[in-house]
């Protein structure tokens, strides 16, 4: 089954974040990346964004959406309740916005 999810509130939460162009953010749970994407689009050279899923399928198909914005992308495979050791491994120890999307996933129901 292929992958397939579409971001609820895509437009409200990402202008909520108020993304800085040189900013650090997370995608707690990263699904099929859509939120992460919207920010990527609006982060400059200097920003970044960690994706974090533990989902295999999930990780995979986001991997595909943001392989365009390059090193600005981290993918970790994980639980978002262990977000802040995987952020101390990559060396960051303060983000400018954090993004949690808690709906139930229907490919995963599926």
């Amino acid at each position: 089954m292929e992958f397939e999810h579409r971001s609820v509130l895509l437009e409200e939460t990402v202008n909520g974040l108020n993304v800085r162009p040189d900013g650090i953010y997370v995608d707690g749970t990263l699904g099929g990346g859509g939120h992460a994407y919207e920010i990527c689009r609006r982060l400059g050279p200097k920003g970044s964004i960690v994706g974090i899923d533990q989902d295999a399928a999930a990780i995979e198909a986001a991997g595909v959406r943001l392989k365009d914005f390059g090193e600005k992308v981290t993918i970790v495979r994980s639980n978002y309740r262990d977000m802040k050791s995987q952020l101390q491994k990559l060396g960051i120890d303060k983000v400018d916005g954090i993004v949690l999307d808690l709906g139930v996933s229907s490919y995963q129901l599926d």
